[in-house]
């Protein structure tokens, strides 16, 4: 199975859980945990499939969950999913659009008590990850993507990251029209060739951002974000 365990993730100093024959890569962001494969007792249950915490009754965990879930999945396919850069490219544009929406939701959901922290999650802790989306977003309008077309993106992503399976390296996305294939197509040909790859993409590195706050609440909170790293060091 794959094995969350490639770099310090999320909020949290997290136990690193790779062998010591698990590749490398120079994919920065804290918010990514690579996995690796092992071998595993067939005794052991199978990791569920979907990304923990989507169906949170906590509006912010839920958010959190897809935010995590799709960073999660970008860089465990640029890192082994044996994808080109333009695949990887369209993947990225892909997830774009739900990115930029879940960021706004947890910005928007965020209690009252993590109010003195507001700025530091929106503007530093994921906003490189929405401003990267909001990018491709924009890319995505260039192309000819009509805000439906972008809904329609937003909850196919998030219908992937429901349906994740944890084995496999490239998250499987529902299929589209052909119509606005060919646009996502022709968008990452372009994003492809301007665009820092998302692994070397050093305005993702966040692991020194503090949120003490936030990180408590998560752990507090949020239960199912154990499994992706979150709140590790509470």
């Amino acid at each position: 199975m794959w094995v969350l365990g490639l770099v310090t993730l999320m909020i949290s100093a997290c136990a690193e859980s790779a062998t010591s024959s698990a590749p490398t890569t120079s994919l920065p962001p804290a918010e990514v945990h690579a996995e690796s494969t092992s071998t595993v007792a067939d005794t052991e249950a199978p990791e569920p499939s979907g990304v923990p915490g989507l169906d949170a009754p906590d509006p912010l965990c839920a958010a959190w969950a897809a935010y995590v879930g799709t960073v999660q999945a970008l860089g465990i396919a640029e890192s082994f999913g044996g994808l080109s850069s333009e695949q990887f490219a369209a993947l990225e544009l892909r997830a774009a659009p739900r990115l930029v929406d879940v960021a706004a939701e947890i910005v928007a959901s965020l209690p009252p008590e993590l109010a003195g922290e507001r700025t530091v999650v929106n503007e530093q802790r994921i906003g490189p990850y929405a401003r990267r989306a909001k990018s491709a977003v924009e890319a995505l309008t260039a192309a000819g993507v009509t805000p439906d077309e972008l809904d329609t993106l937003s909850s196919t992503w998030q219908t992937a990251l429901l349906g994740r399976d944890p084995n496999a390296p490239v998250l499987s996305v529902p299929p589209i029209a052909a119509g606005l294939q060919a646009k996502i197509d022709a968008a990452a040909a372009a994003y492809d060739r301007v665009v820092t790859p998302f692994a070397q993409d050093p305005s993702l590195v966040v692991d020194g951002v503090k949120m003490p706050l936030t990180v408590a609440y998560l752990a507090a909170h949020c239960p199912d974000l154990a499994s992706s790293g979150v709140g590790d060091a509470i």
